[in-house]
Parts: structure tokens; C-alpha cells; sequence
């Protein structure tokens, strides 16, 4: 607990110096080992979060699920049908009914198999394979777009707890600066409306705090949503970051993202899957065969047997309509996938440059408020102080150069939440994590 004694004006500037100096510490004054040590933290975290999601998320085990659907179907595609085993009693007399083997004359032993031609259920086989591979690819996308919202989150947690963090600092300061109104209006050199003034300020800052935890509980509970976790856990204060700035190239970045992106190759398969169900519509064309063999038992004959081999006509005028427009059918969808493979090119380009210019104009803006804003607005707040202690400004004046570095703080900390977000968005448009992405060297 500071206590601050009025016993000159000079004093009372010190100690508005040293409550400043104490709560607003320079954005990068930490040491290398703190640093690390809070940087490994809040890696850890995210880094446990990532995985809960991986692991637990119910939409991408159903995703995974449809993997394995489509797996199975592969077998189910290349297998030809079950053979049909039958028989068939022949002239049996109505008075043994319901028994067919009472006084029969002939009784038929057959088993008939269906023969697709050679090609068709491998074909059909190849389409459902590439649809299990873009199915794998969607849930690796999906893995992705989990990843990113699910550290957007935390990142939002992150600035929350910045702002929490600001306010209590604040709430500090706050109650100083009306202990000094305080003994300056016992003095005669202050006035009561200071104090008042100084009081609401404090239960702003209250206000502002209730805000700010709800929404900490609302991003907890999202965060929780994504992991499938209790909805009732809480997850604990972040410790303050400052994130290394680094380089990126435009170019480089969208052959990565050509390459890499999981999108680019479930199209891929798309096409694939597409140009194998137009092969298999042509081969549609080509006939099928049946073939049975019969066994008879006569009376009162010897026992023979029968053999037929037919085949189908898909070519006949009144079947060939059915086949020519799943072959039109197919050759559309085809077309229709590549036009999507060019379209989905463009928006991940577009995505790439998007997220980008938001990790460039973070940067940007980290510098401008570690090297100008801040060191601004703490200066601003010594000269004011200064000047309220000779009674060159009212306490008003105070209070608006202490809202500055407050609101200079806070921004910061959004600009480093912006950056963060903007390189989860990154990654999700380049398809890679950030740590691999290795294009770019760090800035100092």
C-alpha cells in the first residue's frame, strides 16, 4: 500500500510518477528469461487447447466418420452382387400344396451370377476413392478452421484479461490521485469536485470491469464449446506477451497456399472423383453379362443340367436414353468441378492476401504505439501532473492525460491481439502452421 503525504507540491508529482512508472511499465521492458518464461506459458496453453480440439471436437469425429464411410464403400463399389441361388419345382400337383417336393416331376438346382464388363466396378471403385480422399482433405480443413477459431478465441481471452489487468492498475492509480485531490483541498489549494470527479472515475472503472468479465465468461464458454468440455470450466489469467514481428512474402505465401492449402486438394479429388464417374457413365454403354447353371432332376428321366449366358443391350432405343443422360450428367458435373477448383483458387489467393494485410498492419501498428504512442502519452501525463501540481490545470486535465496512457495500453494490447488473430488466419489460409511457414526472418 502507497501512502502519499501532501507536504509539497513536488511530491505529489513524484508520486503520480512512481504510480505511473509502477503500472504502466514499458510494453517491451522485460527481461529475456520473463519473457520466455511467459511466452512458454501462454504457448502451453494454446498449444493444450489445440489439441483438446483435435481430440474432442464432435464435428470433426464426425467428419472423421465420413472418412471411414466413404472407405468402406470403396469395397462395397468394386464387389460384384451376390449370387442368386433358386429352386424351382415343376409340375407338382395342386393336391400336394403346400409341400412342393410331394409327387413333383422336375425340380430345377440353380445359382446365376451377374458380370458387370471389365472396367466398370473398378471404375466406379476409383470415384468412390477419390471422394474418400476429399473427404479426408475437407476434414483436414475443417481441423483447420477449428484450430483458427478455437485461438481466436483465447486470443480474445488474452485481450480481456489485458483489459482486466489495465483497470485494476488503474483502479490504484485512481484512488492516489484522489487521496492527492484530498490533501490538496484540506490544504486549500483543491476543490471538492475533484474528489467527486476522481470517485466516479473509480466507479466506471467497476463498470467496465463487470463488462469485461462477462465477456471473459462468454469467451470461456466458447473456447469450452470447441474442446466439448464442461461449460462451467474456467481457464486462467493469460500472462502479457509481446509477439516477435516477422516477414512475409506475398509470392511465397501463395504457392504455399497452392500447395498446401487442404482445400486446393479435396478440388483435386473432386476433379478425380468426377472425371472417374464420367469414365464409368462411357462404360455404361458396354453390356453386362448373366450367367446361370442349372441342375434338373426329372421323372421319371435321368438327372441333367442346363447352362445360359445372356448379356444386356444398354444400346436398345429405349434404354440408351437413360445411359446418354448420366453421360451428359457426369461430363457436367466434371466441367462444374473444375470451374470450382479455378473459383476456389482466386478466394484462397484473395484469403491470403486478406490475412496479410491484417498481420502487416498489426506490426505496424505494435510499433507505433512501442515507439511513439505510449512514450507520448506517458510524457503527456508528466507534463499534466506537473501542471496540476503548480495549478496551471484543473484535475479534469489530469484525468484526460491518465485516460490517455490507459487507452494507449489497451490498444497495444489489441494491436497484439489483432496480430495474433491475423497470423491464425494466416495459417489457415496458407494451409501450414506459422512455425513452418519459415519464409520470413523476425524483426527486431
Amino acid at each position: 500500500m502507497v501512502s502519499v503525504l501532501m507536504n509539497g507540491r513536488n511530491r505529489g508529482t513524484v508520486m503520480i510518477l512512481y504510480l505511473v512508472a509502477t503500472f504502466f511499465p514499458p510494453a517491451r521492458a522485460q527481461t529475456v528469461s520473463g519473457a520466455d518464461s511467459e511466452l512458454a506459458i501462454f504457448t502451453a496453453r494454446l498449444s493444450g487447447l489445440v489439441a483438446e480440439v483435435r481430440s474432442n471436437n464432435p464435428r470433426l469425429k464426425a467428419a472423421a466418420n465420413r472418412v471411414d464411410a466413404a472407405r468402406a464403400s470403396i469395397d462395397y463399389q468394386k464387389s460384384l452382387d451376390p449370387p442368386l441361388l433358386a429352386v424351382e419345382s415343376y409340375q407338382t400337383p395342386v393336391a400336394s400344396f403346400p409341400d412342393p417336393l410331394r409327387n413333383y416331376q422336375e425340380i430345377d438346382y440353380s445359382i446365376q451370377q451377374m458380370l458387370p464388363f471389365p472396367g466398370k466396378l473398378s471404375s466406379m471403385a476409383k470415384a468412390e476413392g477419390s471422394r474418400m480422399e476429399m473427404l479426408g482433405q475437407d476434414k483436414v480443413a475443417l481441423e483447420q478452421n477449428l484450430v483458427r477459431d478455437v485461438k481466436s478465441a483465447f486470443f480474445e481471452l488474452y485481450l480481456i484479461d489485458r483489459k482486466l489487468e489495465i483497470i485494476a492498475d488503474n483502479r490504484t492509480i485512481m484512488k492516489s490521485f484522489i487521496e492527492i485531490a484530498r490533501k490538496q483541498y484540506e490544504v486549500g489549494t483543491g476543490r471538492q469536485s475533484d474528489i467527486l470527479r476522481g470517485q466516479t472515475e473509480l466507479s466506471t472503472l467497476s463498470s467496465d470491469e463487470l463488462v469485461l468479465e462477462q465477456d471473459r465468461k462468454s469467451a470461456e464458454a466458447m473456447i469450452n464449446a470447441l474442446c466439448n468440455a464442461e461449460a462451467t470450466r474456467t481457464i486462467p489469467v493469460m500472462p502479457a506477451i509481446h509477439p516477435a514481428l516477422v516477414n512475409f512474402s506475398p509470392d511465397t505465401l501463395a504457392r504455399l497456399a497452392e500447395a498446401n492449402r487442404p482445400e486446393f486438394a479435396s478440388m483435386r479429388y473432386a476433379v478425380s472423383m468426377q472425371k472417374n464417374d464420367l469414365v464409368a457413365a462411357h462404360r455404361e454403354f458396354l453390356p453386362d453379362f448373366m450367367v446361370r447353371g442349372t441342375y434338373k432332376q426329372m421323372r421319371p428321366l435321368p438327372d441333367d443340367w442346363a447352362l445360359m449366358v445372356g448379356m444386356t443391350v444398354p444400346i436398345a432405343p429405349w434404354s440408351y436414353g437413360k445411359y446418354s443422360a448420366a453421360t451428359e450428367h457426369a461430363a457436367s458435373n466434371e466441367q462444374e468441378s473444375q470451374r470450382e477448383y479455378e473459383n476456389m483458387k482466386n478466394m484462397v489467393l484473395s484469403q491470403v492476401q486478406d490475412a496479410l494485410a491484417k498481420v502487416t498492419s498489426a506490426q505496424e501498428r505494435i510499433q507505433l504505439y512501442t515507439t511513439t504512442v505510449i512514450p507520448q502519452a506517458r510524457q503527456t501525463l508528466q507534463s499534466t501532473s506537473d501542471a496540476y501540481q503548480s495549478g496551471k490545470i484543473d484535475f479534469l486535465s489530469l484525468i484526460d492525460a491518465h485516460h490517455l496512457v490507459r487507452f494507449s495500453e489497451q490498444d497495444y494490447h489489441m494491436a497484439v491481439m489483432n496480430l495474433l488473430t491475423g497470423e491464425a488466419e494466416l495459417e489457415k489460409a496458407v494451409g501450414l502452421p506459422l512455425s513452418k511457414i519459415t519464409i520470413g526472418e523476425q524483426r527486431p
